[in-house]
C-alpha cells in the first residue's frame, strides 16, 4: 500500500496536497508524525525540529531525504541511524535525469492539475515574498512572470 502524508504549518497550504494529489496533509504541531512511521521521509525545510521528527518517524532500514537548509547545525542520533541501519541522503541540484523525470511526472499529472502554483507579475514579487513568510497565500510555490 502507497501512502503519502505531508506535515505543513500553514492551514492554507495543507488544502492544496489534500485537493491536488489526495494525500493527508497535517499539521505537525498538532499531530506529529508516529514514531517509526514510515519507510522514506523527504525533509524539505531542514529545520533541527523537523530533522528530529524526521528521525524519529523514520523505520528501521528506512530512508530520509534531506533537502531543507533552513538551520545550520543541529545534533544527529548518530547511534538510531547505525543501529537502525537508517539511509540518510543529503541533495542540493538535480541531475539532467532528475530534471527529465520531474517533467515527465508533470506531464502525466503525478502533482495534480498545478492549481496551487500561483501566478504574480514580477512587480508583485516583493509582497509574494511577504504572503509566504506570514502565512497568507495557499500556494507552495508562487511564479513571477515579467
Amino acid at each position: 500500500m502507497r501512502r503519502l502524508t505531508v506535515t505543513e504549518l500553514n492551514p492554507l497550504r495543507r488544502q492544496i496536497p489534500q485537493c491536488a494529489v489526495g494525500c493527508e496533509a497535517v499539521d505537525p504541531r498538532q499531530q506529529p508524525p508516529a514514531e517509526s512511521a514510515f519507510d522514506y521521509v523527504m525533509d524539505a525545510v531542514g529545520s533541527k525540529l523537523t530533522r528530529q521528527q524526521a528521525f524519529a518517524s523514520i523505520r528501521p532500514g528506512g530512508v530520509i531525504m534531506h533537502i531543507g537548509l533552513q538551520d545550520r547545525a543541529s545534533e544527529i542520533d548518530m547511534r538510531k541511524l547505525t543501529l537502525a541501519e537508517i539511509t540518510l541522503l543529503g541533495t542540493y541540484t538535480c541531475t539532467t535525469a532528475d530534471l527529465r523525470a520531474t517533467v515527465d511526472a508533470l506531464h502525466r499529472g503525478v502533482f495534480g492539475d498545478l492549481a496551487w502554483v500561483e501566478e504574480r507579475t514580477l512587480a508583485q514579487g516583493p509582497q509574494a515574498f511577504i504572503d509566504l513568510d506570514q502565512g497568507k497565500s495557499a500556494s507552495a510555490k508562487i511564479a513571477l512572470r515579467p
